[in-house]
């Protein structure tokens, strides 16, 4: 079968049929072939392109004789406008990949079809499908997760032995976390020279999904049940965001370096450094660690998730996943191929191409990847993380937070103020 991956639509034919479009996403599009299936993967990382082009692609070919399966892989910085503009010339394609969070939006678009009786129809049923409820909108099945991620609180061995740490024994809460860490930080004079637990403060999103981990913990929530107010300014949201803020501030701060860049940072991360002795850690950037310090990287473990006041939780959940557009005429094939990247054998070796935590539980005690230290801490904890709210404004939204909480880590704005401006922001978008 002819399989090609499309670079780049021509910039005046998107243009023409955006302004000529009078339809709506859900409309079917014209002069579709039948044997033609239409997908589009999100990003460029050369690992996917050549397993779903060499190797997915061709098996799923091959168990459906006559179907046509065109990829294209699209950059997730032009992936919405894309989309946008596809819709709006009903050429969209019969399958695409996006993040959990743009489920709101598409399904209150009529864009997306849902997927719940078809994800019951799997062998099996959805039992074995892990981070689902994250691509729910109002109860239904938009998105089927292929793979997720999450954080979790890595630690340099070495260094807690040298401190009179057991490295068998890491910390699991909040006091043992503080603890543990005024234990591993090095001062000269009163500059801190090596932090004792650094967060992911590359930038205000970052720094958000930092404080939902302790907010998680704290028994927190960002939204109300109904999505229709913000509870991000609760107490159990201010006690979380002073526990991660005090962490960098005071007499007795733990951490500096606010807006250091760790995400992916691999051999330059601080833990192989050695200007962190712990840190709160995604898997992707511990992969990084493991790919290009190897060696130092013997020296890193990971803890379980933290148990907070009142939760084992940490800030995690489903990455990428796939959508059936409304207006494709091919919507059984679509799902079809949907499931068959959702095979225990090809979800392994996309997880193993891309990389995050496999869709599906049961990977967690494949030989293969159980053997692989900077994947397995995160399957094993896979349950704990809890993800964005899915809602149609939450970028917007997180925005909002994040500004006042970059201020809460870089200034002396107290958390329930940061919060509380935060939360005035964001009842103007939910009015909006």
């Amino acid at each position: 079968m002819r399989r090609r991956q499309w670079s780049a639509l021509c910039a005046g034919v998107v243009l023409s049929l955006a302004l000529s479009a009078c339809g709506n996403g859900a409309a079917p599009s014209a002069g579709r072939d039948a044997s033609t299936l239409r997908v589009w993967f999100p990003g460029n990382l050369s690992s996917e392109i050549a397993l779903v082009n060499d190797e997915l692609v061709p098996a799923f070919e091959a168990k459906h004789p006559g179907v046509d399966v065109q990829v294209e892989f699209v950059d997730w910085g032009n992936l919405s406008t894309r989309l946008s503009t596809a819709f709006a010339g009903n050429t969209a394609p019969d399958v695409f990949g996006h993040g959990n969070a743009a489920a709101a939006g598409f399904a209150k678009a009529g864009r997306v079809a849902p997927l719940d009786e078809r994800v019951a129809g799997l062998p099996g049923g959805a039992a074995d499908l892990t981070f689902l409820a994250d691509g729910k909108v109002d109860g239904k099945q938009y998105v089927m997760p292929l793979r997720g991620f999450g954080y979790l609180v890595a630690y340099r061995t070495d260094l807690m032995t040298a401190a009179g740490l057991d490295p068998a024994k890491p910390p699991a809460t909040w006091d043992d976390l503080r603890s543990a860490a005024q234990k591993l930080t090095v001062r000269d004079g009163g500059k801190i020279t090596r932090s004792g637990l650094l967060l992911a403060t590359d930038n205000p999103t970052s720094m958000t999904q930092s404080f939902a981990s302790f907010l998680y913990q704290a028994g927190g929530a960002f939204l109300g049940p109904d999505g229709a107010s913000v509870t991000w300014n609760s107490p159990e949201a201010v006690s979380a965001l002073s526990f991660a803020t005090g962490l960098y501030q005071g007499g007795d701060a733990v951490a500096t370096g606010v807006g250091e860049k760790t995400a992916n940072a691999g051999a330059q991360h601080p833990l192989v450094t050695g200007r962190a002795a712990m840190a709160l850690v995604d898997d992707a950037t511990l992969k990084t660690i493991y790919e290009q310090a190897p060696e130092m990287a013997k020296n890193i473990a990971v803890a379980p998730a933290t148990t907070g006041p009142k939760a084992a939780a940490s800030f995690g959940g489903a990455g990428n996943g796939m959508f059936v557009s409304a207006g494709s005429k091919q919507q059984d094939r679509a799902w079809e191929f949907i499931a068959f990247l959702l095979e225990a054998e090809n979800l392994k070796k996309y997880t193993m191409a891309v990389g995050g935590i496999p869709a599906r539980g049961s990977l967690a005690k494949d030989p293969e990847l159980a053997a692989l230290p900077y994947l397995a801490p995160y399957m094993t904890s896979a349950a704990a993380f809890r993800g964005n709210p899915v809602h149609p404004k939450w970028t917007q939204l997180r925005d909002s937070l994040g500004a006042s909480v970059e201020k809460a880590f870089r200034t002396p704005l107290a958390p329930q103020a940061a919060l509380d401006e935060a939360a005035v922001a964001a009842e103007k978008v939910l009015k909006g």
